[in-house]
């Protein structure tokens, strides 16, 4: 049993985006971000390139199927370093937000000035306080 953590947003194409691009693209995604970067056998610090082609074909979203995603920071900048080997122009803009199983493990991932994604803590705000029901804690934001 692992450890989940959702995402929401979307990773923009920085150019327009062409066939043979997608073709590359669909022979990253969902594959060992470790093994595509020649990380030795064994580097647990990479995880599986969980990330899919938005419908509208303008940028990469996190895949909702997918469960346990780890390093997702590294599967980004791993996409960027492969697709620039054929296209060095190849690049993406916004940021991912993340939300994991403890109410405080929320980060972003955001694309930065050098082309590459960096995960960056959010800080939230609020008071915590725990159902005396349940026991489930929670924060209601905005308040002190």
């Amino acid at each position: 049993m692992g450890y989940n953590t959702r995402f929401t947003g979307t990773l923009k194409f920085a150019v327009p985006i062409t066939v043979q691009m997608l073709a590359k693209l669909n022979t990253l995604l969902g594959e060992d971000a470790g093994e595509i970067s020649g990380a030795p056998n064994g580097d647990r610090n990479y995880g599986y390139i969980d990330l899919a082609i938005t419908k509208d074909f303008t940028g990469l979203e996190w895949d909702i199927g997918t469960e346990k995603t780890y390093y997702l920071e590294k599967s980004v900048n791993v996409v960027i370093q492969e697709m620039r080997k054929e296209w060095p122009e190849f690049g993406l803009t916004g940021e991912l937000i993340a939300q994991g199983e403890d109410m405080e493990d929320r980060w972003a991932l955001v694309m930065g000035e050098d082309g590459l994604a960096t995960k960056q803590k959010i800080v939230i705000s609020g008071k915590r306080v725990q159902c005396p029901e349940c026991k489930h804690k929670f924060i209601l934001e905005g308040t002190v």
